[in-house]
């Protein structure tokens, strides 16, 4: 005859459920300190239930010097899964900590820069491996890093990754304003030689061409008056041209002088430094007063100079008309000369001039046209849509 098991007593009962309790809270409180990362350990869910990992050896010391380092730094399993992330690593992810802890370091790295970090993973185990990466955080922010990794043992355990990354982004910052700096400078100093070299072929001719004419204009009076005349009109013509020059230059040197300039006052000025220098008359008819937004003025200025420039150097003409007019909300600037003109098929894409005027008004969203024909001259008309708001 069987022994009956004595039934646990309602004492017994209320004893065992009281342990349990506190052991349930015991591993709550454990579980919890996992997930925010307080202990090095990492808890896995899988088909077998919760497994826990953890990490032997961090003592109190070392543990406060990585929390407060001013570099990312972290662990990683051999599939790539964070099992331990200092809160500076978090905070560059702009993600809370316990979000960081678990996941794949892959989740937080640019998709172009992934192979990268793969490929630092397969090097052999005693190289300690640099390269630079962009993590991206959890707003969509990209930081750029400098990402050392270094394989881990710890008592024959299995490896682990050891990871540190350093924040480049104000590095980066301080490169493109060095750069930025730098680019200035040289456009600075290249532009004070062109200013140098107009000063020379420009104002420095016209000068010694007027000053030839004041030097014999009173021997000429006393032989020929009526030559005399012609000379005085030519001297006139030659110090307008090199007022209007040195005008030009100096509101080079004072790029707000060209955006808060009526447009069609720099026209006229650009008009009489050609005339001036080349002899040739330039009839500027300008219609209404204009002050453009200072990228659209700075363009319309640039391609009229830019086209009066290949009418002196290339075009021999006798004759040069700029015509500025505004036609319901269009802006139109026309240039035309009667010189020889050019095959467009031959010279367009070989003169750097004519394609710089093509860039700068495709910058603003004007439209440049060019007529031109060999022996039939020039017309170039540029044309700028405007908005109440622009004007």
């Amino acid at each position: 005859m069987r022994k009956k098991t004595a039934l646990p007593t309602q004492m017994q009962l209320v004893g065992e459920n009281a342990d349990l309790r506190a052991r349930l809270d015991e591993a709550e409180d454990t579980l919890r300190a996992i997930r925010s990362g307080e202990v090095d350990a990492l808890v896995v869910s899988s088909m077998e239930g919760d497994q826990i990992f953890t990490l032997k050896g961090a003592e109190l010391p070392y543990r406060v010097l990585i929390e407060d380092m001013n570099e990312g730094a972290l662990t990683l399993a051999m599939d790539g899964v964070i099992l331990y992330a200092n809160r500076r690593f978090a905070e560059m992810l702009k993600t809370p900590l316990e979000k960081v802890i678990g996941s794949d370091i892959q989740t937080w790295i640019v998709s172009k820069y992934q192979g990268i970090l793969r490929a630092l993973m397969q090097k052999d185990a005693d190289l300690q491996t640099r390269e630079e990466l962009v993590l991206t955080a959890s707003d969509g922010t990209q930081i750029p890093v400098y990402l050392s990794v270094n394989r881990l043992s710890v008592d024959g355990a299995p490896d682990y990754f050891g990871l540190v990354a350093a924040d480049l982004t104000e590095q980066k910052k301080h490169t493109q304003a060095i750069v930025a700096a730098e680019k200035s400078a040289r456009e600075l100093l290249e532009e004070r030689h062109k200013l140098a070299h107009d000063l020379h072929d420009a104002v420095n001719q016209t000068l010694f061409s007027a000053s030839l004419i004041a030097e014999v204009l009173p021997r000429m009076w006393e032989l020929d008056q009526a030559e005399a005349r012609r000379s005085l009109n030519d001297l006139s013509r030659l110090t307008r041209g090199a007022l209007a020059e040195m005008r030009g230059l100096l509101a080079e040197l004072q790029p707000s002088t060209l955006t808060d300039t009526d447009l069609g006052d720099l026209l006229r000025q650009l008009g009489n430094a050609l005339s001036g220098r080349t002899n040739i008359p330039v009839a500027v008819t300008v219609t209404g007063r204009f002050i453009l937004p200072p990228e659209v003025q700075m363009t319309f200025y640039r391609v009229c100079q830019e086209a009066l420039l290949n009418v002196a150097r290339h075009a021999k003409a006798s004759q040069v008309e700029i015509n500025l007019q505004q036609t319901g909300d269009v802006i139109e600037l026309c240039i035309r000369d009667n010189g020889q003109g050019f095959d467009p098929e031959k010279n367009f894409s070989e003169h750097y001039g004519l394609n710089m005027m093509k860039v700068r008004s495709k910058a603003v969203g004007a439209r440049l046209s060019i007529a031109r024909q060999p022996q039939h001259g020039m017309e170039l008309a540029l044309r700028w849509k405007t908005a109440e708001k622009n004007l």
